[in-house]
């Protein structure tokens, strides 16, 4: 079994930012919205680090890089002899989902395997598909 890499910005968009961004066009600001409010034309948010005010935002969603739950699943890890790969995922089977034996895992932990959707209604539904699969 090999573990995916975890999806990200597309090199091309990743450039075009950069390049607008040093063209002055552009504020990459890498932080978490804390409050926001609008007003006179101008949105104001305050940040978990700071603040800033501008006429155009444009937030994306993430996640932090670490699995789910991973403090409590540290244990059984070392125990089980599991494998991670570098990022600390599971590296499961790909037609199961099988982590190790008759362990099985869905949702965000399934994610290099069954990608983005792993986390959302669709993606449950693809592994449990997996998963019964394999059981019946």
């Amino acid at each position: 079994m090999q573990a995916r890499y975890r999806g990200s910005v597309p090199q091309e968009l990743k450039m075009r930012l950069l390049r607008e961004e040093r063209a002055g066009r552009l504020d990459i600001i890498l932080d978490e919205v804390a409050e926001a409010s609008y007003k006179d034309s101008q949105i104001y948010l305050t940040l978990n680090h700071g603040s800033t005010v501008a006429d155009r935002v444009l937030l994306a969603t993430g996640f932090h890089a670490t699995p789910p739950g991973i403090h409590w699943l540290n244990e059984t890890i070392e125990k089980e002899h599991l494998q991670c790969a570098t990022c600390g995922y599971p590296i499961i089977s790909e037609k199961s989902l099988e982590w190790g034996k008759n362990l099985y895992v869905i949702g965000a932990l399934s994610e290099l395997v069954v990608g983005p959707v792993a986390r959302n209604i669709s993606g449950a539904r693809r592994g449990a598909e997996r998963i019964v699969s394999q059981l019946i």
